[in-house]
């Protein structure tokens, strides 16, 4: 999750707590897995075909917006009778599922030190303090010898490491499903583009998709559900349809704007305790609480 590049000196000085983007690291969310889908679709899978228009690109869609905002907005997606342009690839979103059973690395649920019911934080990096380790590795190692002298760096094993760690809440894992729609006008277009969704991932049906660093697996659904209009010819307009569902593992950090705590925070561990030395009442006498005391 980190960037190849990260490095504590990247950890801006005076806080303990930073939004990701301040060590260089980008968030999980539900539009970041939107966005890679729809990502593939436009710039990986690139898809062309052959139309009335001559051999073109075919434009992908998010959740086919209304008419009226087409019309104003993307009037090449529509002709003169105001009829959309096809082919014409669209996607959208059918649902979330938090599925128990896909927890990727973290096989088991960790509360929050507030016990307040969020889920717990894990380390994404640490790093060994070196002045504050050395401070303590100095002071362990004087001692008075035999001859009242004291020395200095007497080698023994210092155990009082000071180590510095970057941790963000533990990522939580989601199944987001989505359906592709492909409406062309003649089977042959439809063929044209339908066939990189088989072929493109060999003999299975699962590609790896990576955003900013983080990495989400796409699982293409094995049946393709094909229909048509052509027994209705005479009341419609020629058109051939392909629905295509795909689910893409992917997990969330954080809550999002509404996260009211850091994303990212850097702790110390504590190596030390210090108590104070505790003063006890004299037995039998009363002038110990006395004002003149």
């Amino acid at each position: 999750m980190l960037p190849d590049n990260f490095d504590f000196a990247m950890i801006p000085t005076g806080s303990t707590t930073f939004s990701l983007k301040e060590i260089g690291m980008y968030s999980s969310t539900i539009e970041d897995i939107d966005y890679v889908i729809t990502s593939w679709l436009k710039e990986d899978l690139h898809l062309h075909c052959n139309t009335n228009e001559g051999y073109r690109e075919i434009p992908v869609l998010w959740q086919v917006p209304e008419r009226a905002y087409q019309v104003k907005n993307s009037k090449q997606l529509r002709d003169d009778d105001d009829a959309l342009k096809l082919p014409l690839i669209s996607i959208e979103r059918t649902g979330i599922v938090k599925d128990p059973e896909k927890k990727g690395s973290f096989q088991a649920h960790v509360f929050s030190d507030d016990k307040n019911g969020r889920a717990g934080r894990f380390v994404i990096a640490k790093k060994i303090v070196p002045d504050k380790t050395r401070n303590f590795a100095v002071a362990s190692g004087t001692r008075t010898n035999s001859g009242g002298k004291l020395q200095r760096y007497f080698p023994r094993i210092n155990k009082k490491v000071v180590i510095q760690t970057v941790s963000i809440p533990i990522p939580v894992y989601v199944n987001v499903e989505y359906k592709i729609h492909i409406k062309t006008e003649y089977q042959q277009q439809m063929n044209s583009l339908v066939t990189p969704f088989i072929a493109r991932t060999g003999q299975i049906n699962a590609l790896s998709l990576k955003r900013n660093g983080h990495s989400y697996e796409v699982f293409i659904d094995q049946n393709f559900a094909h229909s048509n209009n052509v027994a209705s010819l005479q009341e419609d307009s020629r058109e051939f349809n392909t629905e295509i569902n795909v689910r893409v593992l992917g997990y969330l950090i954080g809550e999002g704007p509404n996260d009211d705590r850091p994303i990212v925070r850097v702790d110390e561990n504590t190596v030390e305790y210090h108590f104070p030395r505790e003063s006890t009442v004299p037995t039998g006498n009363d002038t110990f609480f006395s004002d003149d005391n």
